[in-house]
């Protein structure tokens, strides 16, 4: 019977003979050493992995804000320099109007000086021509009265010479 229940359990697989527990130790030490030294440097590559894309991840986060925070800024830069310009082109033409009006004002100033010095410059070039008209012109009168006064005298006296004649 000996041989029989060897026969039987080479044919029940139910019942593990040697083989099976020599590639069960077999597959336990290659899993052993998959698991040794195979997995803690994929592990590892893994956990750099995860912490870089969690550092990049907060990076960007970060980066995201930073532009936020300076594209506020450089609005608010931006809106700013705005008014200081808007603010410096009022005051440059307030400026502007006031020397324009100073200048409006010396230039009348000057107009009205020369007005003034061509009025008396007129007055007393035409006093200076009155005066020498009447130097002039009193003699030339004076001797024209005397021809017509001495015509007359003279034309009356021919006149009654001439009524006397006929």
């Amino acid at each position: 019977m000996s041989a029989r229940t060897d026969v039987v359990a080479e044919g029940n697989f139910l019942i593990p003979n040697g083989t099976f527990f020599v590639e069960l130790i077999i597959f336990l030490i290659v899993l052993g050493v998959i698991w040794f030294f195979v997995v803690p440097p994929i592990r590892k590559v893994l956990t750099e992995r995860e912490e870089r894309v969690e550092a990049t991840a907060t990076n960007t986060k970060e980066a995201k804000e930073l532009f936020a925070e300076a594209e506020a800024k450089y609005q608010s830069a931006l809106e700013q320099a705005r008014t200081e310009a808007a603010d410096i082109r009022n005051e440059a033409r307030a400026e502007g109007r006031s020397i324009m009006e100073d200048l409006r004002t010396e230039a009348q100033q000057e107009v009205d000086g020369i007005l003034a010095e061509s009025g008396d410059h007129l007055r007393a070039e035409a006093d200076r021509v009155k005066a020498e008209l009447r130097l002039e012109v009193e003699p030339m009168a004076q001797s024209l009265a005397d021809q017509v006064v001495g015509d007359n005298r003279h034309a009356g006296t021919a006149g009654r010479r001439r009524g006397r004649e006929s």
